[in-house]
């Protein structure tokens, strides 16, 4: 091993002097902290979800189309999900949902913890058995498409259906996303409203940004007060989550920095159900993943500035100019995302980074091409044109994907 990585800061050195403190190390010493890795973890998840957006409107472009199979899908997937066993135990149980409870509104609790576990902080305005209303004040989502939002909003009506079956009849509620902050909005919004209680014309699945017959009882936070972070970051919260129904959860506990797909999560079932009814086939689907993502990762460092930014970021020393850079970079895209990362070697003749697949890949298993083309391209600007990247698989392939990054003469690269 000492032969194949250069010297790089042992994270051993200096242990003992400061406290322990939860942060990323880069491999020049420079430490990002927990907070900070939080906020890069979700923007690098809504970045790669907004590239995998581009995959479906290039595959459907018709955005109503889109929208109805993607919300169709996602809506039966959390209805399957939380009409199980699984839903008493992460819906119910975890959220502290008590016998009164009647009818599916108290699955917007499962919306509201998973809210703040990804950064989108706001409050919950009303929450009762004929009208539910959350606003939120942040969303790292926001660059992926109104399409998603369109689609977490039929995904949360699935989960608050599917709860319901698994509780004594009562009142249901209809979920619309009023605002978005995807669509320039300033806050998203969901109400959910009880439609014997309050009457509206019959709408398609997709079409889930309203109208509502309770707009006069819109509860609006003015931007001068609006949050800045989920309760996990905020004293006054203790640095913990709370609930309606008293259920409390710290960070440790409840946010994982790659607990969440992102859009990949909607997006990956869909491509699987389109290629299933033969709209469309896998090699489309391949080929456009590989195109895009090699575009996007091209474009991400295609600026000096970009490049100096994240050197700098990275403590990288002026003399490393090789692939070491990249190499630096993507243990750092990678832990900060909790997806497990050695170096096998790390000199300035090549790296090999051995990643867990499983916690890349989320049950995705075409996730690990998309990073892969993703990857490629920023090597050839964060680095340059000499330098490449590729798998280059070992014996455990199954279990771990081994990335090199080298110098690389490819004519029909």
């Amino acid at each position: 091993m000492s032969k194949k990585i250069d010297e790089r800061i042992p994270n051993t050195v200096g242990k003992g002097v400061l406290p322990d403190y939860p942060a990323v190390a880069t491999p020049w010493g420079r430490l990002i902290s927990y907070y900070e890795a939080a906020q890069h973890s979700q923007r690098n998840i809504a970045v790669y979800s907004a590239n995998l957006m581009q995959v479906y409107r290039i595959l459907i472009p018709d955005y109503e189309e889109r929208s109805e199979i993607l919300c169709a899908n996602s809506y039966k997937r959390m209805l399957d999900v939380f009409s199980s066993p699984i839903g008493k135990i992460a819906g119910i149980d975890t959220n502290n949902v008590h016998p009164f409870m009647r009818g599916n509104f108290p699955g917007c609790l499962n919306g509201d913890s998973g809210d703040e576990a990804l950064l989108m902080c706001g409050r919950v305005n009303d929450f009762g058995t004929y009208r539910v209303e959350k606003e939120l004040d942040t969303c790292p989502w926001d660059i992926i498409g109104t399409e998603l939002c369109r689609a977490t909003t039929t995904s949360l009506q699935g989960v608050c259906d599917g709860e319901a079956t698994l509780k004594k009849a009562g009142p249901n509620v209809e979920l619309h996303m009023i605002e978005a902050r995807g669509a320039g909005d300033l806050h998203c919004r969901i109400v959910g409203e009880n439609r014997e209680k309050f009457p509206m014309p019959a709408h398609k699945q997709w079409e889930s940004f309203g109208p509502i017959a309770t707009a006069d009882m819109i509860k609006y936070t003015p931007e001068e007060e609006m949050l800045k972070d989920s309760q996990f970051f905020r004293e006054e919260c203790n640095y913990h989550f709370n609930n309606g129904t008293c259920a409390e959860f710290d960070a440790a506990t409840w946010f994982r920095p790659n607990g969440s797909s992102g859009g990949a999560g909607y997006l990956f079932p869909v491509f699987a159900e389109l290629i299933q009814s033969g709209r469309i086939t896998e090699e489309d689907l391949d080929r456009t993943i590989h195109c895009v993502f090699e575009s996007a990762g091209k474009s991400a460092f295609g600026g000096f500035y970009a490049v100096e930014g994240v050197r700098n970021w990275l403590g990288v020393p002026a003399e490393i100019k090789d692939g070491r850079v990249m190499g630096g970079f993507l243990e750092v895209y990678l832990a900060c995302q909790g997806v497990p990362v050695e170096a096998e070697a790390f000199n300035s003749e090549e790296v090999i980074l051995r990643i867990n697949r499983g916690a890349l890949e989320q049950r995705m298993p075409k996730q690990s091409a998309a990073y892969l083309s993703y990857w490629y391209g920023m090597t050839k600007t964060l680095v340059s044109a000499l330098w490449s990247l590729w798998e280059e698989a070992g014996p455990d392939a199954a279990e771990i994907l081994r990335v090199k990054i080298a110098k690389k003469i490819d004519k029909f690269c």
